[in-house]
């Protein structure tokens, strides 16, 4: 059966992102009614029970219910797409039954491919994602999308200085400019590269290539990162990594 005017929820914690996907699809497929947009993972399984919509499409990491979970526990089947800054979050979604997944930054083209495989996916029944498994990346992460005012930047992960815990956010900190981002340190250290990213606190991860200077005081330690002024406390916990040095 043939949806001439198919529903569709967008779920996606970045507003600039969320906006900038709804204007694309408002162009590439007027037909397509954007019945709701959410910034988290519990609206958007809501949304699913509430709305029906005929397409989702559902950032594989947002707060409250990652868009994978979603995906697997909605109780309405829809056609999903995923979005995400990571090939490997979405490639086994994809290989199960997901229609598509998206890059960030958006891709025009890469979007007008998707919105071709949903409308051709249309008529069937959306695949069964209640059995799917995630991926983890295999390598360490390498690029980061972050938020510098009302503006998105794709920062190379080697050009940051430190990431440090900044209320809801992670700061991201380079020479040239602070961002933040909402991946917590915790979920950060398991994504960088252990040799190259030391986790000193509970608060703070740097670039080991970044220290300027390691010095002890009262039986503790601290470190100033270059082009830096303050020195950075290193937690009991961490400081056998400084052994190396």
């Amino acid at each position: 059966m043939n949806i001439i005017n198919p529903k569709a929820l967008i779920a996606e914690d970045e507003a600039i992102l969320r906006q900038e996907l709804q204007d694309a699809l408002v162009q590439l497929w007027p037909e397509l009614d954007i019945i709701a947009s959410v910034d988290d993972g519990i609206k958007a399984m809501q949304t699913i029970t509430d709305l029906r919509p005929d397409i989702a499409f559902l950032d594989v990491r947002m707060p409250g219910l990652s868009g994978i979970d979603v995906a697997r526990l909605a109780q309405h089947p829809c056609h999903i797409v995923f979005l995400t800054t990571h090939n490997d979050y979405a490639v086994d979604a994809f290989d199960q039954g997901a229609v598509d997944y998206l890059l960030k930054p958006l891709d025009m083209g890469r979007l007008a491919l998707a919105v071709q495989r949903l409308r051709q996916r249309l008529s069937q029944q959306p695949a069964d994602l209640s059995a799917l498994q995630v991926k983890k990346p295999q390598e360490p992460l390498r690029w980061i999308q972050a938020s510098v005012g009302n503006q998105i930047r794709f920062i190379n992960v080697s050009d940051v200085l430190c990431f440090r815990a900044d209320s809801k956010y992670t700061k991201v900190i380079t020479a040239k400019l602070e961002a933040y981002i909402r991946t917590t340190i915790k979920d950060l250290a398991a994504q960088l590269d252990a040799d190259k990213f030391w986790q000193i606190s509970r608060s703070n991860i740097v670039n080991v290539a970044a220290i300027d200077a390691v010095q002890r005081s009262d039986g503790g330690l601290a470190l100033r990162l270059q082009k830096e002024d303050e020195w950075l406390a290193v937690s009991q916990a961490f400081q056998h990594q400084f052994k190396q040095m």
